[in-house]
């Protein structure tokens, strides 16, 4: 019996630290954080992203076409990415994987760095502010395929990065 309770301790122990260690986004401090990417102040709790690189350093941005960028320049090569995550438009403040994510692209949502993107975890809060503002829905991959038309710095033989 006693050995038992050891290999559940062991096994508890081993579950805790395997756990304890797993990269994981932050919370962002709106007001007080910077965007990795435009150094500006993430502000807007409807918007803001972060990329988890596999050493659990965490980068912060404004919006999702600054993580984008981001990634498109090759600011972290895409082996050292663990995780994408952008906020959820319709519960502010909640991050949501960036793959798992719907996006609304319209001139009427009004992002922080002007390509109006805004994610959402769920078509249901995608449609309510779609009613109002009008729009198309897109995937991360034709977010990225988006931002990297859309910005003339990117060199256009950089492949984005996709998410598996």
């Amino acid at each position: 019996m006693m050995r038992r309770w050891v290999e559940f301790g062991a096994l508890a122990a081993l579950v805790f630290v395997v756990t304890a260690c797993e990269p994981k986004p932050e919370p962002i401090r709106y007001g007080e954080d910077n965007g990795a990417y435009c150094m500006m102040t993430i502000t807007d709790r409807r918007f803001g992203a972060e990329l988890v690189t596999k050493k659990g350093k965490v980068y912060k941005f404004d919006s999702i076409e600054c993580l984008a960028g981001f990634l498109l320049d090759g600011q972290v090569s895409p082996e050292e990415v663990h995780s994408l995550w952008v906020t959820d438009f319709a519960r502010p403040g909640t991050l949501i994987r960036a793959e798992d994510a719907l996006y609304l692209h319209g001139e009427n949502v009004r992002s922080p760095m002007g390509m109006n993107l805004a994610a959402f975890a769920d078509r249901a809060g995608l449609d309510a502010v779609r009613e109002r503002t009008g729009g198309e829905v897109l995937g991360w991959d034709e977010v990225l395929d988006l931002v990297k038309t859309s910005r003339p710095e990117v060199e256009r033989g950089h492949e984005p990065m996709r998410m598996q």
